[in-house]
C-alpha cells in the first residue's frame, strides 16, 4: 500500500478524506451447484445463522413454489431448530397480511408429515392447525401465517420462503 502523507488526505474544508476502494481483492463464487454459498447471501436474500432466506413477493401454488426455489439454487424452507422458528417467525409476524408457503406436505390425509428432504417433522418444534372444512377436502400442504402453521389446499395462491445453505 502507497504511502500518502496526511496532508494529501484532507479536503479543503479540512476534513480527512477516507478511501474506501479495494485493492488487489479476489471475489469468490458464491452459488453452487448444490445451493449451498461460500461467503454471504445474494441481494434480497436474509442471513441467518448458517442460511440465507428468500421471502417471495408473488403468489404461488405449492406446487409452483416448490419448482421456483431450486431455480435459485435453493428449496423450500425447512425448520430445523427452535432458534431458526423464532427467526422466521419474527420476519412472517411483520406481514401479517401474507401466507408463506414451507417445504411441509403429505401424500395422504392421514400420511406423516414431511420435509422436502424426506424427513419427519420434529413434533416438538410447532404444531399445525387444521383448516379443513369438508370431509372430502384435502390439505396436503403447510403454510406459515403469523406465527402460527397451517394446513392448506396445495392449489392456493401464496408467497413462499426459500431457503439455501451457507458454507462454513
Amino acid at each position: 500500500m502507497e504511502y500518502q502523507s496526511p496532508l494529501e488526505n484532507v479536503d479543503e474544508d479540512g476534513y480527512t478524506q477516507l478511501d474506501f476502494s479495494s485493492h488487489n481483492l479476489t471475489r469468490r463464487s458464491v452459488v453452487s451447484e448444490k445451493g449451498v454459498l461460500s461467503g454471504s447471501c445474494p441481494p434480497n436474500w436474509i442471513t441467518h445463522e448458517n442460511s440465507c432466506y428468500l421471502f417471495s413477493t408473488s403468489l404461488a401454488s405449492w406446487n409452483r413454489s416448490k419448482r421456483q426455489c431450486p431455480q435459485l439454487g435453493s428449496y423450500l424452507l425447512k425448520i430445523d431448530s427452535s432458534k431458526e422458528l423464532e427467526f422466521i417467525s419474527r420476519h412472517v409476524s411483520s406481514q401479517p397480511d401474507h401466507s408463506f408457503w414451507i417445504g411441509l406436505s403429505h401424500s395422504q390425509t392421514e400420511g406423516p408429515w414431511l420435509w422436502e428432504d424426506g424427513s419427519m417433522l420434529l413434533s416438538n418444534l410447532f404444531q399445525i392447525r387444521s383448516t379443513v372444512t369438508q370431509k372430502e377436502s384435502s390439505h396436503n400442504c403447510v403454510w406459515i401465517h403469523v406465527s402460527d402453521f397451517y394446513d392448506q389446499l396445495c392449489s392456493v395462491p401464496s408467497y413462499s420462503i426459500c431457503e439455501k445453505k451457507l458454507s462454513i
